[in-house]
């Protein structure tokens, strides 16, 4: 029984989480919401905390510097991955935009770039967590869709190449090209 309000997008540039996004950006949750005591989700806590013990630096054997990762966190608090992606347009993202999450990742590399040159030298900046974002009351009208149940997840539709080729159609190459940047749990 999984609960789709907690499934999760999330976005990492240059080895680092800089964002996450809800899953199913047409749909409020009330539970999401950030409380006022709270200036980092909870959800985000944990999401970050799971990305840097178990995926940081060792999904595709920390050859891939760019990638988008889908995660379920369950009842228990723990954080599943559900799947990876291809960093780019041709995953959507969500309740983001490319442009700005290449911005946010060129932040994040600069901060890493200064802590980096510094040495042992005290830097006054760190690395922000990432920013969790989620449809909020003010969002839930205008996001909705009456046609998305009908149609494919357009990161899967881009994937599969659908109308890429000359006559409209399904390009395997697309696939095929994405499947061969993937390793299998058996070689990491």
């Amino acid at each position: 029984n999984l609960h789709p309000s907690m499934e999760f997008r999330c976005f990492i540039y240059n080895h680092e989480l800089i964002a996450i996004s809800q899953r199913h950006p047409t749909k409020f949750y009330s539970h999401l919401q950030l409380s006022d005591e709270d200036e980092v989700h909870p959800t985000t806590d944990i999401i970050h905390a799971f990305f840097e013990t178990y995926v940081q630096q060792r999904f595709a054997s920390g050859n891939m510097h760019r990638y988008v990762m889908d995660v379920y966190v369950d009842s228990q608090e723990r954080t599943w991955v559900v799947d990876f992606n291809v960093w780019g347009s041709r995953t959507d993202a969500l309740l983001f935009d490319w442009v700005e999450l290449m911005e946010i990742g060129e932040r994040v590399r600069d901060i890493e770039k200064d802590i980096g040159e510094n040495g042992g030298e005290e830097v006054d900046a760190e690395i922000p967590m990432p920013e969790l974002r989620v449809v909020t009351k003010d969002m839930k009208d205008l996001t909705y869709d009456p046609l998305s149940s009908f149609r494919g997840p357009t990161d899967v539709m881009n994937l599969m190449g659908a109308g890429n080729n000359d006559d409209g159609g399904f390009e395997p190459s697309s696939f095929k090209n994405f499947m061969e940047q993937c390793v299998r749990p058996s070689e990491m």
